[in-house]
């Protein structure tokens, strides 16, 4: 996975095999690879900061070059460090008995925040919480700002950099600092998403407890993430899965209505 401009490899791009529950996650090198199923298949691939991509998959190597999104950089306003006033929505809760995990698929979940009158007074994306259950020390994941597209789903992103965060081994509330980003929440609300890392470093292996060897079929990709269960209301979650978003009301059966996740947004002025 490379940038078409630079050469540069592309690290952490999401790659799905269009309309499969199959996928990965380039690695730091940019690197990437998928099972023999995916040959003759159409990949899409997503990243920040590069237009959206389809393309054919093929046996042996591939080489796959995105094409950088044109930004316009904003001026920088260096503020005066005064006290400001904080406002804290869909606060977190301590039940952590509902989270959602990954067993090699590279899906990004979200929730929809919708905006309020209210939110005027502190308008800036300042910080965003949530809560982590990990069985390993760190565990890298994605976080993901979006704007809401035409068609209700998440669209563009608001920010103009990755967020790649770590977790702690445990059940651990993980708070990510946005305020110097300087983004207000768009009237049309905003979707918060966190996104699974498919990589190496990022595998757990269950172990059985009495002859400590690997038990086989048990792999997932740490971190898990806290999220609501099935049958909280207005929960106003989405999953990007096999290239493509769906609300997770949509109630097929595959467990999608439980990756409802809780996200805790705090605003500033």
């Amino acid at each position: 996975m490379t940038d078409q401009t630079t050469g540069k490899p592309v690290p952490y791009a999401n790659i799905w095999v269009e309309n499969e529950n199959l996928g990965t996650t380039s690695d730091e090198a940019g690197k990437f690879s998928l099972s023999n199923a995916a040959t003759g298949k159409t990949l899409v691939v997503s990243c920040l900061g590069y237009d959206r991509a389809k393309v054919d998959a093929h046996a042996g190597v591939m080489t796959v070059k995105l094409v950088p999104v044109q930004t316009t950089l904003k001026e920088v306003v260096v503020k005066k460090n005064m006290p400001r006033d904080k406002k804290i929505i869909n606060k977190l809760s301590d039940r952590t008995e509902f989270a959602f995990s990954s067993n090699g698929t590279p899906w990004i979940v979200a929730q929809y925040i919708p905006y309020q009158p209210s939110f005027s007074a502190t308008p800036f994306l300042d910080e965003i919480a949530l809560v982590t259950l990990s069985n390993i020390k760190k565990a890298k994941f994605k976080v993901h700002l979006y704007k809401v597209g035409e068609d209700g789903a998440p669209g563009a992103d608001l920010l103009p950099v990755p967020l790649v965060v770590e977790a702690g081994k445990g059940v651990q509330k993980v708070a990510v600092d946005v305020s110097l980003y300087d983004v207000q929440i768009p009237k049309t609300g905003v979707f918060i998403a966190f996104e699974w890392l498919i990589l190496k470093q990022n595998i757990y292996e269950k172990e059985d407890s009495e002859t400590g060897q690997k038990i086989k079929g048990s792999v997932a990709y740490e971190p898990s993430i806290r999220t609501y269960g099935p049958s909280s209301q207005k929960r106003n979650g989405w999953i990007y899965d096999q290239g493509r978003w769906r609300s997770t009301d949509e109630k097929d059966g595959d467990g999608i209505t439980q990756a409802s996740p809780h996200f805790q947004l705090t605003l500033s002025n």
